[in-house]
């Protein structure tokens, strides 16, 4: 029954979030239930020692121990000998990109204490050549000056002589070992200003106001949080530091799976995964990795596929009718932006100028000493290095793993290369056996990577707003819907090429649930409705005050949560992220809280106002995509990821809204129940049995979908094994088009 030498049988892994009330004992209570479910393997968000308060895990402070917080490694050896007697592997969302960039990190806390000459300074991703030209490890966390903060009791010494703190808040900063720093953590723990300049100026960091940060910081950033610090792991000993605990774990059984959370943010990615399937042998590993639509996984990478991202979108492309996708587009027109491209471009270079700034330069010093380039070019280099990252039609292109460009690369790229600078730069990235080449190519796609990431899904996504199910991690807003015949072929291009790869439907990164977009998908098939409800939330948005594509925005929240619990809180919360991610009236560092309070009332009265226009023959149409999206995910080649919770009934935004509290105690009992709730946990339990029955068959077999007078079926055929699975749908869809899932 195995599908990989050595492994439990993948059938499903199950998607668990720790924190936020969650630790590793409640994941191991929580293995009867995943027993009973079907699926195969527990997949945890990482699990490592992070930072004090963290709700998430990625801010990771010493890989090498389980965090206290969740049970430490004791916590840890109780899940995984449980999990093994319950015949449930574990699978690690592993983070080699970054750490926390906090004094609490031991690494980094001695190299802030010991600057270059510390043992650890070569794990981190820091611009040495800057700190040796008078800059230095920069921290902007203060909102105030210096001065001001002395005076408030916010700055003052800690620790012990032989270990003297600086206590900035409520972290302490390790300080050089002098003779006045050890007076003053010994004998006297008072500091006047004179006195706290000259110890701050003898420090191999600074500190700085938090807006001051994205020009003054000296270390490569995850995206621009510069609270997160890379990690050098093309260096084999910093491979092997930070990998200790997960290959020590997998050679010992208690690990059956990795996930590795942000590949293309490493320096050679490629390397780096040819460098863990050595270390940890054949266990199963995924990459978290967005592709464009068509755009293949990197070749030649020794991993199992991607987390799921590429999934989601053909399933909701299939299940949107097209008319009705035209009919709220034009419903849209000239609220939203004309060109969703144009929009990206404009957006790419906003943040180059503003907020990609010290990534801008770390390429830019790349270039000049690749191509040997006196300083006073400097300028038009920086430029060439904008136009040709607005233009890049990709995260990344890998060149820095002696890849070739595609052709799709060289010609998105065409016309920035009309600039001789430009076209210099690209020959770099052809030329990457050079090592300063080489160079260029690794800073250029570090900075491509997240330079789309925060244009696309943190910003125009909540601008091109149209139809939301597209504006989601994997999609674009621009793409349309597809037919049965490309749905198949898809599907048989990925049992050909990623068999074991994850299929998901949500995850923490997704911007709505599958519950959620399956409404919005729902409207798709209702034109007439949808118009009507587009223009009146057009209209109320004047009305309100604010611009319509908030209007239009509003309105999908509202109905994605009509029927939901603490909607109005929710609905506050969501929008207030929505439109600081939006970075048009309002914005993270500089919120307009009158503004998102006008979107969240028209929210709120679009929402109170919906019952009225919402018939049953919607309702059905959503329970009809709801469980669509399940069959379709449990019958796909690949290993189905279920996200904590939507084996039931499951509508979550954004995070942090999507890691509200499971009820697992509610869902055990409501199986039995008649509700859409009951009926998708009961059919995710039987297709993940027929999964079980038949792991190859399904994760590698042929693939064809039927439509047989409105008949949908999934047939499934592998080395003289086949299986049929019908498609559940309302009797409202008996009369389903050709070309399409359900009717209009």
């Amino acid at each position: 029954m195995s599908l990989l030498p050595n492994a439990l049988p993948l059938i499903a892994t199950y998607r668990l979030q720790l924190r936020n009330g969650v630790d590793l004992d409640d994941a191991r209570a929580l293995l009867p239930w995943l027993g009973k479910l079907g699926v195969s393997h527990l997949y945890l968000s990482p699990p490592f020692h992070a930072a004090a308060g963290s709700t998430h895990g990625y801010d990771v402070i010493d890989p090498d121990r389980i965090d206290p917080a969740l049970g430490g490694d004791a916590a840890f050896a109780r899940l995984s000998e449980a999990a093994q007697l319950a015949g449930i592997g574990i699978v690690l969302d592993i983070v080699p990109n970054h750490m926390g960039f906090t004094p609490e990190n031991p690494y980094l806390a001695d190299v802030l204490r010991h600057g270059r000459e510390s043992r650890y300074a070569t794990v981190f991703d820091i611009d040495w050549q800057a700190i040796g030209d008078g800059a230095r490890i920069h921290f902007p966390v203060l909102d105030g000056t210096v001065a001001q903060l002395l005076a408030d009791g916010q700055i003052g010494i800690a620790g012990t002589p032989d270990d003297p703190r600086l206590r900035v808040y409520d972290r302490e900063y390790p300080l050089r070992l002098t003779e006045q720093a050890a007076y003053l953590a010994g004998i006297s723990r008072t500091l006047d200003a004179a006195t706290l300049d000259a110890l701050l100026a003898e420090q191999h960091w600074s500190l700085g106001h938090w807006r001051d940060g994205d020009r003054t910081i000296t270390h490569r950033r995850f995206f621009n949080i510069s609270d997160l610090i890379g990690v050098r792991q093309e260096d084999p000993e910093v491979f092997a530091l930070t990998h200790r605990w997960i290959v020590e774990q997998v050679r010992a059984g208690h690990v059956q799976g990795l996930r590795v959370d942000h590949i293309d943010g490493l320096a050679r990615p490629g390397g780096y995964l040819h460098h863990l399937r050595e270390a940890v042998g054949d266990v199963p590993a995924w990459v978290e990795k967005i592709v464009k639509d068509a755009e293949p996984l990197a070749p030649n990478w020794p991993v199992e596929g991607m987390s799921g991202y590429e999934f989601m979108t053909p399933v909701t492309r299939l299940l949107t009718h097209p008319d009705g996708l035209g009919t709220l587009r034009e419903a849209a027109e000239d609220a939203v932006p004309p060109s969703y491209g144009r929009e990206v471009r404009k957006v790419r270079r906003e943040l180059l100028d503003a907020v990609f700034v010290p990534e801008r330069e770390r390429v830019a010093d790349a270039a000049m000493a690749a191509l040997a380039i006196d300083a006073e070019a400097r300028p038009g280099v920086v430029e060439a290095v904008c136009r040709l990252a607005t233009a890049w039609p990709v995260y990344r292109s890998y060149a820095a793993d002696l890849s070739p460009l595609s052709p799709a690369i060289a010609e998105a790229v065409a016309d920035a290369c009309d600039q001789p600078l430009v076209a210099c730069l690209l020959d770099l990235l052809r030329a990457t056996d050079d090592a300063l080449a080489r160079t260029f190519a690794t800073r250029f796609e570090q900075l491509t990577g997240a330079l789309t990431a925060k244009s696309e899904e943190d910003t125009v996504f909540f601008r091109s707003v149209a139809y939301l199910p597209l504006c989601e991690v994997g999609a674009e807003p621009d793409l349309d819907a597809i037919d049965r015949a490309a749905f198949e072929a898809a599907m048989a291009e990925r049992a050909r090429l990623t068999p074991l790869a994850l299929n998901a439907l949500s995850t923490h990164d997704t911007k709505r649930s599958a519950d959620a977009r399956a409404v919005l998908v729902a409207l798709s098939h209702f034109p007439a409705l949808a118009r009507d409800l587009y223009a009146e939330a057009r209209s109320r948005a004047v009305a309100a005050g604010v611009p319509e594509h908030w209007g239009l925005y509003a309105l999908q929240t509202a109905l994605m949560l009509r029927s939901e619990p603490e909607a109005d809180t929710r609905i506050a919360d969501h929008i207030a992220k929505a439109m600081r991610e939006g970075k048009e009236l309002s914005r993270h560092e500089d919120p307009d809280t009158a503004t998102e309070a006008a979107v969240a009332d028209l929210c709120r009265a679009l929402h109170g106002d919906l019952p009225a226009r919402l018939g049953a023959g919607f309702e059905e149409m959503v329970e009809a995509v709801t469980l669509a999206q399940v069959a379709l995910q449990l019958t796909a080649p690949g290993i189905p990821d279920i996200y904590q919770g939507t084996e039931g009934l499951s509508v979550g935004l954004t995070d942090p809204d999507n890691r509200r509290p499971v009820a697992w105690d509610t869902l055990e009992h409501a199986e039995g129940g008649g509700d859409l709730n009951a009926r998708k946990l009961r059919l995710t339990r039987d297709l993940l049995a027929r999964r079980r029955a038949a792991p190859n068959l399904f994760a590698r077999g042929s693939y064809r979908l039927h439509n047989d007078d409105g008949i949908w079926t999934v047939e499934r055929e592998w080395q003289g094994q086949s299986v049929w699975v019908r498609i559940p749908m309302p009797a409202s869809a008996a009369t389903a088009r050709p070309d399409a899932l359900l009717p209009v």
